[in-house]
């Protein structure tokens, strides 16, 4: 996809790295602020990031690994973070996410996930990701999604 979003890598490494930075108040309450999503990376020509987390044990299924809605979660908190950031103000919301998963998350693990957006449209934005143990590189599962972009600004001020 060639990149039809004005901005610079360093205006989308700044953007991310006051998302997920120690300041930032988005990323504080609820859910995924227990997931505590770590930035890694984000590529701005090839539309991606990814974040790191943390197989924590309040997460575990009853066999004791991640619990896959948790993975869900997961996902979905990274492409959120995605697709805010050609979002800006705007409210974003998930229309569909579909996730195959292929090898179980081990507790106490750390996990990446690498989110690339495939098509970033004036309303919808379709992306696909990996999950990878960063351990070992070895691939945990993979995602597909849809985002809308609302005609609702966002509550909060986004960087």
């Amino acid at each position: 996809m060639a990149n039809h979003i004005s901005g610079t890598q360093q205006d989308m490494e700044k953007w991310m790295e006051k998302s997920f930075g120690t300041n930032s108040k988005l990323y504080t309450k609820g859910i995924i602020a227990q997931l505590n999503p770590s930035f890694i990376c984000c590529d701005f020509e090839n539309n991606s990031l990814t974040l790191e987390f943390t197989a924590e044990p309040w997460a575990a299924n009853p066999e004791g690994i991640l619990h896959g809605g948790i993975l869900v979660t997961a996902f979905d908190t990274t492409f959120g973070a995605l697709c805010h950031y050609y979002a800006k103000q705007n409210m974003i919301n998930t229309v569909e996410i579909s996730t195959s998963f292929l090898k179980p998350v081990p507790l106490n693990s750390k996990y990446q996930i690498t989110a690339k957006a495939n098509h970033v449209g004036r309303t919808l934005t379709s992306m696909t990701a990996e999950a990878r143990l960063v351990q070992s590189n070895t691939l945990l599962a993979t995602a597909s999604t849809t985002f809308i972009k609302l005609h609702k600004e966002f509550s909060q001020k986004l960087p």
